[in-house]
């Protein structure tokens, strides 16, 4: 006689112990995929300012050593004094009109939007030739590329996520204020050495460790003219402008030689510090503001590194 024996099925305990299992594991994929996607972003993000590193390299061998100017527009009057060899280098053309009699920076709401054809007829963009590589894929504020053209309604108005430095390819100071030509002693001037330009490679005492470009979200909207933090002649230091956090901590940038690397920062807070004081925030070595500092330093070193005399420009 045979004898057949009834299959025994999972008990509840087993089920859910299996459905458990099985929770966790989708939980460690999504988590893996997300942190794979991050880093496919950080990466594509430095392979753009890659590029902008060597846009900036290329055109300086192509312009007898001139570097690509920071500014996105000549000053406006009545101080209205940017050099046609500074205009004619200006990485972004956001001021004027294009090929085509439209502005390339266009007022809406009071906010000013950069057109595409800013970008494409800037002098970066011969060394470029993607309006996608100025946007950072990290960036969560810019907007489609093909929205900004003259006559259409701008959800975002930001096209761009990357800034230069303010103190390369500049003859006079930062950015080539007017106010740094005419006021000498406010030019950086400090332990007897005023500050050189830097208008041409040869200027720049270490390109491989001097800043070229850095993702910058500009809480006043477009990203206007080179990204500058700034010491004043009593040595304090001021965050003029803030790097973009899209990727924790993490700062990439290019540097001039067309090489490419990061910072991380010690502090979240240091950004709403930045916001709270409308672009003009000058940490302490006090309580919280420590941290802060030491991240002002980071950032200092990379700026315009190996002044003869002095260290980093920004240096006292």
């Amino acid at each position: 006689m045979s004898i057949i024996k009834a299959k025994r099925g999972f008990t509840l305990v087993e089920l859910l112990v299996v459905i458990a299992i099985i929770a966790i594991l989708i939980a460690l994929i999504t988590v893996a995929a997300g942190m794979m996607l991050d880093k496919a972003k950080s990466t594509k993000d430095m392979g753009n300012q890659r590029t902008l590193g060597q846009a900036t390299f290329s055109h300086a061998t192509d312009h007898n050593g001139k570097l690509l100017h920071p500014r996105t527009g000549p000053e406006e009057p009545p101080s209205q004094d940017s050099t046609q060899s500074q205009i004619d280098r200006m990485w972004v053309a956001a001021y004027g009109q294009d090929a085509n009699g439209d502005n390339r920076l266009v007022n809406q709401g009071g906010d000013y939007i950069e057109m595409k054809s800013a970008l494409e007829e800037g002098a970066a963009f011969p060394y470029i030739g993607s309006v996608m590589a100025y946007q950072s894929p990290m960036d969560p504020t810019i907007g489609d590329v093909d929205e900004f053209e003259v006559g259409n309604s701008f959800t975002n108005d930001r096209i761009r996520s990357y800034s230069l430095n303010a103190f390369v390819g500049v003859e006079w100071g930062a950015d080539d204020r007017t106010f740094y030509r005419d006021f000498p002693p406010l030019r950086l001037k400090f332990q007897g050495k005023a500050w050189r330009s830097t208008e041409t490679l040869s200027q720049i005492p270490q390109p491989s460790e001097t800043m070229c470009s850095i993702g910058e979200q500009d809480s006043w909207g477009r990203n206007g003219h080179g990204w500058l933090v700034f010491t004043r002649q009593d040595g304090a230091p001021i965050w003029v402008d803030f790097p973009a956090f899209w990727d924790g901590r993490n700062v990439n940038m290019s540097f001039v030689d067309g090489s490419t690397g990061s910072i991380t920062l010690e502090s979240d807070l240091v950004e709403q510090k930045w916001l709270d004081h409308g672009h003009n925030y000058s940490p302490s070595l006090d309580g919280d503001d420590y941290e802060h500092m030491k991240d002002f330093q980071k950032l200092k070193k990379v700026i315009l590194p190996g002044v003869e005399g002095i260290g980093s420009i920004l240096d006292r």
